[in-house]
């Protein structure tokens, strides 16, 4: 900044000699006057690293008494003694310790502290202890503190909700760094435009402020937020004042002294003063000289401000239950943050429990522990009391974004209710190969299929308040090598954007997910995790991502390359995202400004979700599941399961079918409800085939069971069947998380099983557990077959559901079965898994159905594919012309059989030849149900971006002059209805679908915002257009109690406690529409947590 001529000249030595004296004084003050370190009393314990002489179980940890977490405890075994203690990382006076009892609590304990963590000095000892909140006044030293139990109150262990130490640590002593420097000052007047009040807080000895000739005068600072003053300087210039007062206040109205002087005598003046506010201020009622007064600079200094290290903020945090726009929070928060409190927002504490990521609290900023957990099928990771639902991939087969949304619900609930912060989840990588073993926990082979669902189950968590992570972005499709050099895929731009990247950008800009994590995978030479192209380039900037990136565990190979590619958040620990990050910073590796992004990324979505809001409920043995969640999870069972053949033996009938043979131990208590890998989840109560089969039957009929294992298996089933109305066998392979399969085919006898019970019983029904593609080398022998995914808890009820005719069959395929294992397209070693470090995908877009279609190569079943208990017909197709908004296209479904049942409509668009594009793609569908003889229109739209294809030579989504067709079906490969749209000229899109034609218009995204209920807000969104003029704005989503203006204004006050995904619109005066997506949560203000959660 440049030097400020001073303000007036002097005229006589004796005057220059003392403004020399007096900035001689100034700069040796500046450098050797600080505010004593003077102690207040504060919480010591809460995050630190705490152990215990043992733990109930996996739910009750140590950790949990010092987490600041009401809801969940640290539980002992039960015997005597047991202890837990704190490591408060150095040695502190300690002065108070509350102990938060749960009903089991201690008679007889001791609280001792210790130096080194061997030898115990006991600070209180009690053998009539009460239990409840027990507050102890205490004296004593050391930098471990420890609860020793000797007598139980109940037959259990000890148990504490909270176990919280208070005293004089390091970080309750009066920081020496200046709170106000660089924060917002004012004063009552200025002497010229060279003296402003800022001069005073820029941190440079050589500007100042100076005011007019009068009294009184003042200059007040704005520290962003309340905090505990606990010194000031004041460097003055020779204009200096004999009376003046520092004052506080919290609304730079109302002011409380808290020095006052008469006495003044310029220089440079330290002062120790005590008092809590958010403005501070100089108020000079006495003049030295006859001019103004005049301060070179102003310095404050508050309790926990440290010196630039250590602990910032003093746990006062305005920013809790504050209507103030997200953005400004982040802001406010992160001016108290110190560099460490920075970088331990990036990476997890190491930890495992409670949850299977953990990040660690910061209580000075009112700054909550983050948990992160398994997904994407429901809470996994060990966790009981909970719902299985069905398989990923099984809620693909649905094609019903509604009851996949539900899915969504349920998960997001059943975390919510464990405690859990993020959901790991949804899995949306593509389903490139059959043999993969994660295909069970994906969507589909198709990225719009896939998008959709992945969208819809985002919205179905977040409604719940918990943040969702979708997964593993990008190209992550196999295990065989997966975190390693040797699965480098060698892919190019326009298959990344075409077919691996769109559901990862639709859960951004549709979905509004608050998270992403990169995987294991290597693209091009570069590992996921650090890839710039896709971090920073397909998720920050194409798709416009306002949340934060986490590593799979593992999948992090650097500091630098990593933060400034785009990731932000390391897990489980800090191998990179630690004193490698801190130091990559220190050497310019990596910008402050980039740090400080990588922060805000994660804490604009904190605050979003209402985290700072409201107190965490959950506890991690919560049991979460209810009926109303089995409801829903024996719906998506019985939704997704594809019938793939009816020789009209099905549905059976009650009344002809009296004898029942189930055959195989997959229909008995072995299904495979579930894969396997972090995915898995475990059931609260599985319902098998034989069971839910045998219930459905009724008393009238028999149902026998015949595992076929062992010697002998094949012949036993075999002569079972003969003496049967219907024998159902069951067939399974497993896909696991770490594992890819070597074939398709159903491993062991299977085959044999199903082509001799076949021979010796035509009716025969085979049903299907598998979590992706399989061979079926006896289907021209069977009566049936059903595939029915791992279909979770209920899947037998869910299957006797569809066997008997209660529930007509209506998924379709989401991925292609192929004849054989040689038809995939990934069908040489080159392309899978890999060869000489590098695994080809030379197939390009043609991944899929897409495949089959190039290559003219008839699948055993197509993609979409699935038949009912009903017959449906296609017919009257409109196809509309292409407009700012897109195209409308209608037609016509009509139930044409004798019984009810659901059909899926699919839309597919064909590019023009000269494109290149595949032969045609999935773009709409529309799932409706139909009484016999009903009919029903579906509506479609399909925009320039449904036309578009990426083109790299322009950079972009092109949608190129021609003819484009029109498709409408049941299947891939069943397309009875055609139509098509004209396109004139060059149309260009972004990631979001918004043409380029007429103009642009671009809303700004502020990512999310929270509000207590009632509480009044205003938040402004601003949008542009290319075309210019004025725009209109639009919402939906808004809580109950909000509206937008038509100028982009959302005020009101919200009447319910939720979670939601609001899109806003601005529309131009030439239609053209821009979108801005994002979560709005709303608290009631009794669920705020206490300043030291």
């Amino acid at each position: 900044m440049p030097r400020v001529r001073p303000r007036r000249t002097l005229d006589s030595l004796r005057s220059l000699i003392v403004v020399l004296v007096t900035l001689t004084g100034l700069i040796a003050a500046s450098a050797a006057v600080a505010p004593p370190g003077h102690a207040a009393p504060v919480l010591l314990s809460q995050g630190r690293p705490t152990t215990a002489s043992s733990t109930e179980n996996a739910g009750t940890p140590a950790s949990a008494a010092t987490d600041g977490d009401a809801g969940t405890r640290w539980s002992s075994a039960a015997a005597d003694p047991q202890w837990v203690r704190v490591d408060l990382g150095t040695s502190s006076a300690i002065s108070q310790v509350v102990l938060q009892w749960e009903a089991a609590y201690a008679t007889a304990f001791q609280v001792q502290t210790s130096t080194d963590g061997n030898s115990w000095t006991s600070i209180y000892s009690t053998t009539a202890g009460t239990g409840g909140t027990q507050t102890l006044n205490v004296t004593g030293t050391g930098r471990y503190v420890r609860m020793y139990g000797t007598g139980r109150a109940t037959a259990y262990g000890y148990s504490l909700w909270e176990f919280k130490v208070y005293g004089a640590g390091a970080s309750a002593t009066c920081g020496t760094a200046d709170t106000a420097l660089h924060r917002p000052a004012t004063a009552s007047s200025a002497e010229n435009a060279g003296t402003p009040a800022t001069s005073a807080t820029d941190g440079d000895a050589g500007t100042r402020w100076s005011s007019g000739f009068g009294d009184p005068q003042w200059l007040q600072v704005d520290l962003g937020s309340s905090q505990q003053v606990c010194g000031a300087r004041l460097d003055w210039e020779a204009a200096y004042a004999t009376a003046f007062q520092i004052q506080v206040s919290d609304n730079a109205s109302t002011w409380t002294t808290i020095y006052s002087t008469t006495t003044g005598t310029g220089g440079a003046q330290a002062l120790n003063i005590t008092g809590t506010g958010r403005y501070v201020r100089m108020y000079g009622t006495a003049r030295a000289t006859p001019y103004g007064y005049s301060l070179w600079e102003f310095a404050v200094f508050t309790v926990g401000g440290g010196d630039g290290g250590g602990g910032g903020g003093d746990g006062s945090c305005p920013w809790v239950g504050s209507t103030a726009p997200v953005s400004q929070r982040v802001a406010q928060l992160m001016a108290q943050m110190t560099q460490d409190q920075k970088i331990s927002m990036l990476h997890g504490n190491g930890s495992s429990s409670p949850y299977i990521g953990n990040t660690s609290a910061i209580p000075s900023l009112c700054v909550p522990a983050l948990g992160l957990h398994d997904g994407p099928g429901g809470v996994g990771d060990g966790f009981g009391g909970v719902t299985q639902l069905p398989a990923p991939v099984a809620g693909a087969a649905t094609f019903d974004t509604a009851l996949e949304q539900q899915y969504g619900v349920v998960a997001g609930s059943e975390f919510k209710g464990k405690g859990a912060d993020v959901a790991l989840g949804p899995t949306l990588n593509i389903d490139r190969d059959p043999r993969w073993g994660r295909g069970f926990e994906s969507f589909s082979e198709d990225p719009y299929l896939t998008s959709q669902m992945a969208v819809a189950q985002i919205k179905g968590v977040q409604s719940q308040g918990v943040m969702a992570q979708a997964k593993h972005a990008a190209v992550y499709n196999q295990e065989t090598y997966r975190n390693g050099a040797s699965d480098n895929a060698i892919v190019d731009t326009h298959t990344l954007q075409e077919i691996y990247l769109p559901g990862f950008q639709a859960a951004v800009t549709q979905g509004a997910t608050a998270s992403v994590m990169c995987g294991y995978s290597v693209i091009n030479g570069t590992f996921a995790c650090q890839h710039p192209y896709i971090l920073n380039t397909a998720l920050y900037q194409q798709a416009g991502f306002g949340g934060f990136v986490t590593s799979d565990w593992g999948a992090l190979h650097s500091a630098a390359p990593a933060a400034n590619a785009g990731m932000t958040m390391e897990m489980p620990g800090s191998a990179f995202f630690g004193d490698q990050l801190r130091q990559a910073v220190a050497s310019g590796q990596v910008s402050q400004a980039t740090l400080d992004t990588m922060v805000s990324r994660v804490l604009t979505q904190m605050f979003a979700f209402g985290l700072f809001d409201h107190a965490k409920t959950g506890t991690p043995g919560a049991i979460v599941t209810t009926d109303a969640h089995k409801t829903t999870a024996r719906q998506i069972a019985e939704e997704s399961t594809v019938l793939l053949k009816n020789a009209g033996v099905l549905p059976l009938s009650t009344s002809t079918t009296k004898k029942i043979a189930v055959i195989g131990t997959d229909g008995g208590a072995g299904v495979a409800s579930v894969g396997g890998g972090s995915a898995t989840v475990t059931s609260s109560g599985t319902v098998s085939p034989l069971t839910g089969i045998t219930s459905r039957a009724g008393s009238g009929a028999t149902v026998q069971y015949e595992a076929a294992d062992g010697s002998g298996g094949i012949d036993r089933a075999v002569a079972l069947a003969k003496t049967v109305d219907v024998p159902i066998v069951f067939g399974t392979y497993p896909q696991n998380e770490g594992t890819d399969n070597t074939s398709i085919d159903l491993p062991g006898q299977q085959n044999q099983l199903i082509s001799s019970v076949a021979a010796a019983n035509p009716k025969t029904i085979v049903v299907l557990h598998t979590g992706s593609a399989v061979t079926m080398p006896w289907l021209n022998q069977v009566a049936g077959v059903l595939e029915g995914w791992y279909s979770g808890q209920e899947v037998g009820n869910a299957l006797a559901a569809i066997l008997f005719g209660d529930v007509s069959p209506s998924g379709k395929l989401p991925v292609t079965f192929p004849a054989s294992l040689a038809d995939v397209p990934a069908h040489t070693t080159a392309q899978w898994p890999g060869a000489n470090n590098q695994v080809q995908y030379s197939e390009g877009v043609d991944v899929g159905y897409r495949w089959y279609d190039a290559k003219n190569i008839t699948p055993l079943f197509p993609f979409g594919y699935g038949l009912s208990y009903t017959n449906f017909g296609f017919g009257g197709l409109q196809v509309g012309a292409l407009g700012s908004g897109g195209a409308t296209v209608t037609a016509t479904v009509t139930n044409t059989g004798s019984r009810a049942g659901a059909e899926v409509a699919q839309l597919y668009v064909g590019d023009p030849a000269s494109t290149g594009e595949p032969v045609h793609q999935l773009k709409g569908f529309q799932r409706v149900e139909l009484q016999p003889g009903e009919s029903q229109t579906v509506r479609f739209t399909v925009t320039a971006r449904d036309l578009a294809h990426w083109a790299d030579s322009a950079g972009g989504w092109t949608t190129t002059p021609g003819t484009y067709q029109i498709l409408v079906g049941d299947s891939s490969r069943n397309l009875p209805l055609s139509g098509s749209i004209n396109v004139a000229s060059t149309l260009r899109s972004d990631v979001a679908g918004t043409p380029s034609r007429g103009g642009t218009v671009t809303v700004a995204n502020p990512y999310g915002m929270s509000s207590p209920v009632g509480a009044k807000v205003s938040l402004p969104v601003t949008a542009r257009s290319t075309a210019g003029g004025r725009l209109t704005f639009s919402a939906t989503g808004l809580p109950a109690g909000l509206s937008i203006s038509r100028a982009g204004i959302i005020s009101g006050a919200a009447h319910h406690a939720g979670t939601g995904t609001v899109t806003v619109t601005a529309t131009d005066a030439g239609g053209a529409a821009g979108t801005a997506t994002f979560v709005w949560t709303t608290t009631k203000a009794a669920d705020r947590p206490r300043a030291d959660h």
